[in-house]
């Protein structure tokens, strides 16, 4: 579907498609020296924080770039006082490792399930 859609742009040359499993995808894509100035992830919560030490250990996420997660207050779960879910838990983990990682600087916005955005200072 997605290509379909980019299919009729000017850029649709520039886009190449890879389906499969993030970590396996990142793996691939640090083995292939890549880097990027904007990554936007969205994938299962309990995989985020490994897969946000992955981004920045290999060095996919640029310095100077910027990371997006979604769903980072996933339903409000931290706020009330009942045990977290397994997804909340993995939000929750993100959360705690970005507040104690000197690398970067980040903002979580309170649209929806929460956006936070994720600068990168330095290696």
């Amino acid at each position: 579907m997605a290509s379909r859609n980019w299919s009729g742009s000017p850029h649709a040359k520039k886009i190449e498609s890879r389906i499969g499993g993030a970590k396996d995808l990142l793996q691939d894509l640090a083995s292939e020296n890549e880097g990027f100035d904007l990554i936007f992830l969205d994938v299962d919560k309990p995989g985020y924080f490994p897969l946000y030490q992955m981004l920045t250990d290999t060095g996919l996420l640029k310095v100077g770039g910027l990371l997006v997660v979604d769903n980072t207050m996933y339903k409000g779960e931290e706020l009330s006082s009942e045990k977290l879910s397994t997804h909340g838990e993995g939000a929750q983990a993100l959360n705690e490792g970005l507040l104690s990682d000197d690398r970067v600087r980040q903002v979580m916005l309170p649209l929806r399930d929460g956006v936070t955005l994720v600068h990168r200072l330095r290696c």
